[in-house]
């Protein structure tokens, strides 16, 4: 059974012990501050790369194995695992939103990538083609050549090679949802609504309300999501507080109440049933099934 010691966060700066919020290791030493093996999560973006097959990479409770040649990319506040080969070799890059905000980009920035911040889409690219491969490989070791440097404009040579890269991978992604189905890639607005519901999740749960910050119908709203990502509005509601909440059930010492009400649900019986529905487990049973099956 697992202890109740809540999932670790581990923050740029004291766990990779740099002073600028961008880091480039080689995959196989990356690690060395904390287990990665164990779930945990961070609060900056990763991009991983893989040199070779062999194990999997586990985030927010979907397995995806470990491929040759492919991309895998971890958002703020996701919860993953790491368990590869040790014949696997590669390289991570490791950034936060205020590296991009010092050189003039942000969020929107970060939202115009379909792999980050995402819920119903894969978060990897597969380098299929040998120029595309070779283009990417080359990205990666120019950015540890100026990461390795002390030049003059060292963080803006390293925002503008990542930038490349993910433009790159943005051009190789595939919009696949978790369901394996191919879906289009979003609209001005359904980014903005996603990226709304990232943020107001916990307390915003309507369609209606996050119509009207986007000055537009629910319907309209709705009609357009379900076009471009095959579920609706309310769906990807849905799935960001159950997300949150298989989280929390599994990785926190809270209880169900306590959750519930981190959920904005004053009424622990509304979220046991909400769970449920979804699930077709109760909060309870699933904290002890999840933690079964990974300890």
């Amino acid at each position: 059974m697992k202890s109740n010691k809540p999932i670790p966060t581990f923050d740029i700066y004291k766990t990779l012990d740099k002073h600028v919020p961008f880091s480039f290791v080689k995959l196989e030493e990356g690690y060395s501050p904390y287990d990665a093996s164990a779930a945990h999560r961070h609060n900056y973006f990763e991009i991983l790369f893989f040199n070779g097959s062999g194990g999997f990479h586990e985030i927010d409770f979907t397995i995806y194995p470990i491929e040759k040649n492919a991309l895998h990319f971890i958002s703020p506040e996701q919860v993953h695992l790491l368990r590869r080969k040790k014949s696997v070799t590669g390289f991570v890059v490791s950034f936060n939103l205020e590296f991009c905000i010092g050189q003039s980009a942000g969020l929107e920035f970060i939202n115009s990538f379909p792999f980050f911040n995402q819920i119903d889409s894969v978060p990897i690219v597969r380098l299929q083609d040998p120029e595309q491969l070779r283009q990417v490989s080359d990205l990666f070791v120019k950015i540890s050549q100026e990461f390795n440097n002390d030049a003059e404009d060292k963080a803006t040579a390293l925002f503008s090679y990542l930038s490349i890269l993910l433009i790159q991978a943005k051009r190789n992604f595939k919009h696949i949802n978790t369901e394996g189905k191919l879906i289009s890639a979003p609209s001005e607005l359904t980014r903005k609504f996603k990226s709304l519901a990232e943020q107001n999740f916990r307390s915003i749960k309507t369609v209606h309300e996050y119509a009207d910050l986007l000055n537009i119908s629910a319907g309209h709203l709705n009609d357009t999501v379900k076009k471009e990502s095959g579920k609706t509005a309310s769906e990807l509601i849905h799935q960001l507080v159950l997300l949150e909440a298989k989280r929390l059930l599994y990785h926190s010492p809270k209880s169900v109440k306590e959750i519930a009400f981190e959920l904005n649900y004053e009424n622990t019986s509304h979220f046991n049933k909400f769970f449920k529905t979804h699930t077709q487990q109760t909060p309870l049973q699933f904290r002890e099934l999840i933690r079964e099956k990974y300890h």
